[in-house]
């Protein structure tokens, strides 16, 4: 089973050809792949990276603090995710707990503490569930554990030579200010949605409660066309950010805006990643890229 390992920067680097040395001795059928060449710096067409992740099963991200905020995070996090499934992806922790997530693509997926020998058995567990030839778990478990030792050494050594990151870690008050934030976001959502059901013309009924037949007036016919509109701008702002060199075609559909885009705008979506979250954010539309073989790249949800 392949098992495809993305880094950036010389921490995680080292950390992912650990991990990829390492993780065989778990079980004999695991073939890790790790880059040669940093994601961040743009030099591996993501064509090239879709044709290597069709051929694994698992996937790992090497997260530092210096590179959990990255741009190439959410894209390669949503490319990977899409490919794998969200249960076959696990962000790795070197420098940083879990708690020290800030919020973002990753905070959606079951992240692994690098220095916590619990947590990367776990890891170890899962990812030999997924091989053709699982190692019995008992025999697993020995294997690790006269394993983990080497691998422990070799991620406190990389920790040690590298610099401290200026961040600071989280304390409980901001993490639980970011909590009632997340709650207030869905409040917010559940209003909206309840607004635009409000709007829709739509009129819950009680079992055996006589419905009154409604029919759409000018309000309502209105806002529709206004909705229409709204997206209308939402694609055509796209276009100007990726530019028409970039695209093959769009549609817009039930506040989805779908984008094909060709070879060269592949790396075109990486680069203008944050202005196309914060397009969707704004005109509340999310936006969907698939690339040449049709394959979903990565989508940039509406909030």
């Amino acid at each position: 089973m392949q098992i495809f390992i993305s880094w950036s920067g010389v921490m995680a680097q080292r950390c992912a050809e650990a991990l990829r040395d390492w993780l065989p001795y778990m079980n004999q059928a695991i073939t890790p792949f790790v880059s040669s060449q940093d994601i961040s710096k743009g030099e591996r067409g993501l064509n090239k990276i879709a044709d290597q992740l069709q051929e694994c099963s698992f996937g790992i991200v090497c997260v530092t603090r210096a590179n959990q905020s990255a741009p190439w995070i959410n894209f390669e996090s949503g490319a990977l995710s899409r490919e794998l499934g969200e249960s076959s992806l696990i962000p790795f922790l070197i420098d940083m707990q879990v708690k020290d997530l800030s919020s973002g693509p990753l905070t959606q997926f079951q992240a692994v503490d690098g220095s916590h020998q619990s947590d990367v058995w776990e890891m170890v567990k899962a990812i030999n569930a997924k091989c053709d030839a699982a190692v019995e778990l008992d025999r697993l478990r020995k294997t690790f554990e006269r394993w983990w030792g080497d691998l422990e050494e070799q991620l406190s050594t990389i920790r040690g030579e590298q610099p401290v990151a200026n961040g600071p870690q989280r304390d409980v008050a901001e993490i639980l200010d970011e909590l009632v934030k997340l709650v207030r976001e869905q409040h917010t959502r559940i209003g909206a949605l309840e607004k635009v059901i409000g709007n829709s013309g739509a009129t819950l009924h009680a079992m055996n409660e006589r419905a009154e037949v409604q029919i759409a007036g000018r309000s309502e016919r209105a806002k529709r066309s206004n909705k229409v509109e709204h997206w209308g701008r939402a694609e055509k702002e796209l276009w100007e950010i990726m530019g028409h060199e970039y695209l093959e075609r769009t549609k817009i559909s039930g506040g989805i805006l779908t984008c094909y885009v060709n070879e060269k705008g592949l790396e075109r979506v990486r680069q203008m990643s944050k202005k196309l979250q914060e397009l969707a954010e704004q005109s509340g539309v999310g936006v969907d890229f698939y690339g040449p073989g049709g394959m979903i790249l990565v989508s940039f949800p509406p909030f």
